[in-house]
């Protein structure tokens, strides 16, 4: 440790002018280049272990970070040394309060102390109290240390965490180093307060993530159904377009819909509209009755966010095929592939939720004849590229009556795969496609 840094250690009562300000800027180089290092990264452990290595060996022989975990009590520890490979250990704090971690968080306050190994064991307040862990102390304990010095991490007001370093004999920590080591304190604790809260905030989008995941088509009797999802992302994040199919085979509903906007909050209004629209089928399942009560539940609750979205209402019909009912909440119109290759929207139109209240919903029948589909999509299908709707909806007329006859399954990564080469990979809109086809 004495060796990297010839400031280290070096009162400047003893320096001459110009090896006081060689020191002067030895001190400042190395905090800047501590903090590059410390900053380096938004990912929680890499942050701790970087902030460690800014650490070891330049400014102590030995360092230790504890953080408060999400429960508020228990401690996670990160150890490293010159000597040694980095170990992780948690630990509730003492219930007589004498431990020195929980001062540092109460008070914020640093503490030194000067390390008397002479004690056996060791008194509460000698290394016991910045260094609780029993393996931990014994690292130390091994440096024959001079100094222990506690640092609080503190961001945005609150001292999350502890900085904990300790010298060996003969290298204790001068008022300049305390003064170093503090700055290097607050550089790691903004570090690992950013990573902490990436970390929370894709803890929260990883749940949100779990409960919008496009849902497990059912298998129904008479029917075939397959779908498509691709968030503008690409990676699996979460997006504003939705789909969802449930029932039974004698009678079941369907849904496809895109939120305005993108992020966390069309995410959440994603799954208010999900549920929504799926609560309000088990009432009543006739589709002008389920996109009222859509856009009642959006109106004035979504801060200005809207949904467009096809509810279908499906039965058997008792002469072959499949009888759908269908509204729409100024959605792009559902396409109806017959057999034979031919395309035709179907005449249903309405306006979108959220934007009013009040709003009537007409509703369409369609017959799907054995072996017809009625393919519902999103914007996303139609807009990718540099082409306009017409020309995209266009596109997308001519790819459906090319896989007429193929797969549902196929159909819908046909429509996937063309939408991809038309943006060239660069993907702006969410993608999602239902296909629903009479069984022949």
């Amino acid at each position: 440790m004495s060796g990297d840094l010839d400031f280290v250690g070096r009162s400047p009562a003893t320096l001459d002018d110009a090896t006081m300000l060689a020191v002067a800027q030895r001190r400042a180089q190395f905090l800047a280049d501590a903090s590059r290092q410390v900053s380096g990264s938004l990912n929680l452990a890499h942050t701790v272990r970087r902030s460690l290595a800014a650490c070891v060996p330049h400014l102590a022989d030995w360092a230790q970070i504890m953080q408060v975990g999400p429960d508020g009590a228990t401690y996670t520890s990160l150890v490293t040394g010159a000597s040694g490979p980095s170990s992780t250990t948690r630990r509730h704090p003492s219930a007589d309060g004498a431990n020195g971690q929980e001062r540092l968080l109460v008070t914020g306050r640093p503490e030194l102390l000067h390390v008397s190994l002479d004690q056996d064991p060791l008194p509460p307040d000698g290394l016991v109290a910045l260094v609780p862990d029993e393996g931990m102390r014994a690292q130390v304990a091994a440096l024959r240390p001079a100094d222990v010095l506690g640092l609080p991490l503190t961001a945005r007001g609150t001292t999350f965490g502890t900085l904990t370093l300790a010298r060996r004999t003969g290298y204790g920590f001068v008022a300049e180093d305390i003064s170093i080591a503090e700055e290097l304190a607050v550089r790691i604790a903004l570090a690992l307060d950013a990573a902490r809260r990436y970390a929370e905030r894709a803890g929260v989008a990883t749940v949100l993530q779990a409960g919008l995941r496009p849902p497990e088509l059912p298998k129904l009797d008479g029917a075939a159904l397959a779908a498509r999802y691709r968030p503008a992302s690409g990676d699996g994040e979460i997006g504003g377009d939705f789909y969802d199919a449930w029932g039974d085979s004698t009678d079941w509903s369907f849904v496809l819909g895109d939120v305005s906007g993108k992020g966390v909050e069309a995410a959440v209004v994603t799954g208010q509209a999900r549920h929504t629209v799926r609560g309000a089928s088990a009432v009543d399942r006739d589709p002008s009755a389920v996109l009222r009560a859509l856009n009642t539940m959006l109106d004035g609750t979504t801060q200005g966010r809207y949904v467009t979205a096809v509810y279908g209402r499906v039965r058997r019909h008792a002469g072959g095929g499949l009888h759908v009912t269908v509204a729409s909440a100024g959605h792009p119109p559902p396409l109806l592939v017959r057999v034979s290759g031919d395309v035709e929207p179907v005449a249903v139109r309405g306006l979108a939720a959220g934007l009013v209240p009040a709003v009537e919903y007409a509703k369409a029948q369609v017959l799907l004849a054995p072996g017809d589909t009625l393919v519902l999509y999103t914007d996303g299908v139609t807009e990718a590229g540099h082409h306009s709707v017409s020309h995209g909806t266009q596109r997308l007329t001519g790819l459906l009556s090319q896989y007429a006859q193929a797969g549902v399954d196929a159909l819908v990564e046909a429509i996937e795969i063309a939408v991809l080469e038309g943006s060239g990979g660069n993907q702006r809109d969410d993608l999602a496609v239902l296909a629903l086809r009479a069984a022949p």
